[in-house]
């Protein structure tokens, strides 16, 4: 750019506008205001290439400050890879001598940068493909590879960094200059300038966005493969502690093996002990042959040690005479004990026999009275079932009478609520009439006195006219008193039948109330009864499950002897004769069930009667 001369821009518009300058006057004034708009115009369009210069020079900061935290995070990269390759150590670089290899996305990528990056450095491209060449190392050692990709490319920024900030002070001089020139064609050559530096800026821009992304993939390449290769770690970290402990667990199992063999070896010389017990059972005179052999191998061993030691000594009679001498007692010794050995064994064995043959009859034994002990059992718990059968059908029965009674009741105060809403109005009535005779009584008093002074009082001149309205009057008293005279009658037969009824429903009310009571008696008995025969069934539970004790224990012991047997007939005799029977208890249960039904019976016979009196 800085040896190169001005772009130059082809603008016809200026030359024209001279010769028409000097062609004629009068078109110059529209043809200035023609230059004026579009000199406007023009103007507008640097404004926007202001507007633009701006948010280039942001973008430039920005990218900046981009450039920094890569570099930042690509330190932090170096100083973790540095790390991870001291973790894994030597191996790991002698897989990597031996298993070189191009990672194909690393490599994609760098062709890219490299392409893109030939305008700026064509002299490099194979330093950075040299740098950019991964080892897989089976996908645990890819850390520091892509570390050197990273090196490779963050190189080339701060050149790119510096490119740019010479041509930003490019365009900060071209407007500058822009600012200060009047000449409209040197303004169209600076724009024309500003145009190409515009141009160049955004493909550098460009250039810098996509080498950012190339290094943000690879930031992420990089820690997933951290990530990885941390998990690889903590799975080989437990692979390695499983192993140790299936190493423990084999050393423990061989130490317990070394202590089991160690604690064999005497059960084992037991074992040896009765073998050679059991094979004692032989005659006496096969041992006794057998011992009078190995003496005789062991003394010609013995003398023949004796002259292979003294091959000088001459062979004396009496000293042979004084072995065999001592061969003869220890004969005798042998013998001696062989036959204490006999007889002990003998009597040990039979001690044994009788002991088994004792066992054997105790177990015996034993098997008998179990069985007579599981028998007497399940009759027991026959027993027990159908005494609970019993007693689960009689409260069921007293439970049923119980309901019944309570229906009854609530029939009866039902009835009892009945009558007395039924005398109420009748009471009602009753006071009703009562008042209504004694008005009618006072009424005739009045009439009758009113009647007489008037009938004294009249004269003479008026007394058939006067006797003739007398006599109809006294005919409509007549008739009135003879109708309030039935009217009484009738009133006082309807007071007598409602004192009737009320004092029959006196009477059937006392007869309910006393049913009522002795109902309650009845169920308050029936209850008593039933928490009697519950504690009945209690107790046999609880002696049943005694029983099952005795009997688990019996069988847990193994094999009892015969004086440690429970005597279950004297137990059960005692614990019979301390309670009641319980047929004796059924007996009275049923008694009250069956008069609690008859006492149902008859109460439902009363209560009919005193319902329909007229029908009995």
């Amino acid at each position: 750019m800085e040896g190169k001369g001005p772009y130059r821009i082809y603008d016809p518009g200026g030359g024209e506008v001279k010769a028409r300058e000097e062609a004629g006057g009068g078109s110059s004034y529209r043809q200035l205001l023609e230059e004026n708009s579009i000199l406007r115009e023009r103007m507008k369009g640097l404004k926007s290439l202001g507007d633009l210069l701006e948010e280039s020079q942001s973008e430039a900061s920005r990218l900046r400050q981009r450039v920094e935290e890569l570099v930042r995070d690509n330190e932090a990269l170096k100083s973790s890879s540095f790390a991870a390759s001291l973790c894994t150590g030597g191996h790991v670089q002698a897989e990597t001598q031996s298993k070189p290899c191009l990672h194909p996305t690393l490599e994609q990528k760098e062709e890219q940068s490299s392409c893109m990056g030939k305008t700026l450095q064509p002299e490099k491209p194979n330093e950075v493909l040299t740098e950019f060449e991964v080892v897989n190392m089976e996908g645990k050692t890819s850390e520091a590879l892509t570390a050197g990709s990273v090196a490779g490319v963050i190189p080339l920024l701060p050149q790119e960094n510096n490119e740019l900030a010479s041509q930003l002070k490019r365009l900060e001089s071209s407007f500058s200059i822009f600012a200060e020139e009047s000449n409209p064609n040197q303004l169209l050559a600076h724009l024309g300038r500003m145009a190409v530096e515009f141009h160049h800026l955004s493909s550098k821009v460009q250039k810098n966005e996509q080498r950012t992304s190339l290094l943000q993939t690879l930031c992420e390449q990089l820690r997933q493969e951290n990530n990885e290769l941390r998990k690889k770690m903590e799975e080989d970290h437990d692979i390695r502690n499983r192993d140790l402990e299936q190493l423990r667990q084999e050393n423990q199992k061989l130490k317990e093996l070394v202590t089991g063999g160690a604690a064999a070896a005497p059960s084992a010389a037991v074992t040896s002990d009765t073998e050679a017990l059991e094979a004692k059972e032989e005659p006496v005179k096969e041992e006794s042959a057998a011992v009078r052999s190995k003496m005789e191998a062991s003394t010609p061993q013995k003398s023949g040690k004796t002259s292979e030691k003294t091959p000088t000594k001459p062979c004396d009679v009496e000293v042979y005479e004084k072995k065999i001498k001592l061969l003869e007692k220890q004969r005798k010794d042998v013998l001696e004990v062989n036959k204490q050995w006999d007889i002990q064994w003998n009597s040990m064995k039979s001690q044994f026999e009788q002991k088994i043959t004792d066992l054997r009859q105790r177990l015996a034994e034993s098997q008998k009275t179990v069985l007579e002990l599981e028998a007497e059992r399940e009759q027991r718990q026959r027993d027990y079932d159908k005494k609970l059968l019993l007693a689960k059908s009689k409260i069921e029965n007293v439970q049923g009478e119980k309901e019944c009674l309570n229906s009854e009741t609530t029939e009866l105060k039902q009835k009892i609520r009945y009558l007395q809403d039924q005398l109420l109005p009748l009471s009602k009535q009753r006071e009703y009439q009562e008042k209504e005779i004694q008005r009618l009584n006072r009424a005739l008093e009045e009439a009758l006195n009113l009647h007489t002074p008037s009938t004294s009082q009249q004269p003479p001149g008026q007394a058939n006219f006067a006797d003739a309205a007398n006599n109809l009057k006294k005919q409509e008293l007549l008739t009135q008193i003879a109708v309030l005279k039935e009217q009484v009658k009738i009133f006082e037969e309807d007071f007598r039948k409602e004192r009737s009824d009320r004092e029959r429903m006196n009477e059937e009310k006392e007869d309910l109330r006393r049913q009522v009571e002795r109902l309650q008696g009845q169920i308050t008995n029936l209850t008593n009864q039933l928490h009697q025969a519950q504690n009945e069934c209690q107790r046999e539970r609880t002696e049943r499950c005694k029983l099952e004790r005795l009997q688990m224990q019996h069988h847990k012991q193994g094999f009892p002897w015969q004086s440690s047997f429970p005597q279950p007939r004297g137990a059960r005799a005692v614990g019979e004769s301390s309670r009641p029977p319980p047929e004796n208890a059924d007996q009275s249960a049923a008694a009250a069930a069956a008069a609690a039904a008859a006492a149902a019976a008859g109460f439902g016979k009363r209560e009919r009667q005193n319902i329909d009196p007229g029908k009995h």
